[in-house]
């Protein structure tokens, strides 16, 4: 893109990527903030304050001065549309709009507004200054206003705030007793108001959020079972593994220095 903007808002890179699949990119205090939509595909994001496992349909908010690595699942590459976008406009932005702290959207669906974003920077190259401040602000309010639609009338507040809590904390032990005073409900209470909002219970959306970051770590890195057991709080590998092949979509494990190398549908676990 031309080297047009100021120290408010400058939109250095923007695109499409169909990553390979080594494709890694690491960033210690971050000089842009970075707004991705996944249009198709898995992999792992990890920031100073979580992990997450952004897939086909997710928004992740790399935000400026932040630590952060992400990277592609080999056997599962993602296909996204990206903007790198530098200056002080982006932090008030954020700010305005609520969005200063949200690093991770699952199920946005947004993938129409980045992409429509994406097309008029590329047919407004010769104004290219005043077409990023323009769709930068539109990113930011359709990012929010997505994730604040779910927090509407109609969506159970505690239930909302508890699914937040799991998916940044699945990688640590479960307690649904401390989960209820933390979020003044009883154990019974919590289970109901979950399950009504999201159609499973609390345990169960706990266990997937950690099988489906398990999968990608055994995919992707020379981790043991026994790590990665260890990594994300099961009792042992083999509970690991039992827990694991009672998923209907796996078959039968085949096994290589301690990894499993074969596996059937795993999105669909």
């Amino acid at each position: 893109m031309p080297d047009e903007g100021d120290d408010k808002l400058y939109m250095p890179l923007c695109g499409i990527s169909r990553c390979l699949p080594n494709y890694r990119i690491s960033r210690n205090i971050s000089r842009e903030c970075v707004l991705e939509y996944i249009v198709a595909g898995s992999g792992v994001l990890q920031t100073s304050y979580a992990t997450y496992t952004p897939a086909k349909g997710d928004v992740y908010i790399l935000h400026r001065g932040s630590t952060h690595e992400y990277w592609t699942d080999k056997d599962d590459c993602w296909t996204k549309v990206w903007f790198n976008i530098q200056g002080s406009l982006i932090d008030e932005l954020l700010r305005i709009y609520g969005l200063e702290k949200v690093e991770y959207f699952p199920m946005a669906e947004l993938r129409q507004p980045f992409e429509t974003c994406l097309e008029l920077m590329k047919q407004n190259l010769d104004n290219a200054h005043q077409t990023a401040t323009l769709i930068t602000h539109r990113l930011i309010y359709e990012i929010s206003r997505k994730v604040y639609s779910n927090d509407s009338s109609t969506s159970n507040p505690s239930a909302i705030a508890v699914k937040k809590w799991i998916d940044r904390h699945f990688d640590k032990p479960l307690l649904l007793e401390s989960l209820g005073v933390k979020f003044n409900m009883s154990v019974s209470q919590l289970i109901r108001v979950f399950e009504k909002e999201y159609g499973e219970t609390p345990y169960k959306y706990y266990l997937t959020r950690k099988l489906d970051y398990a999968k990608i770590m055994l995919r992707n890195t020379r981790k043991t079972i026994k790590e990665i057991a260890y990594e994300l709080c099961f009792a042992d590998q083999y509970y690991f593994s039992n827990v694991f092949k009672k998923k209907p979509a796996c078959r039968q494990w085949n096994t290589e220095n301690g990894n499993p190398i074969y596996w059937n549908s795993l999105r669909k676990l």
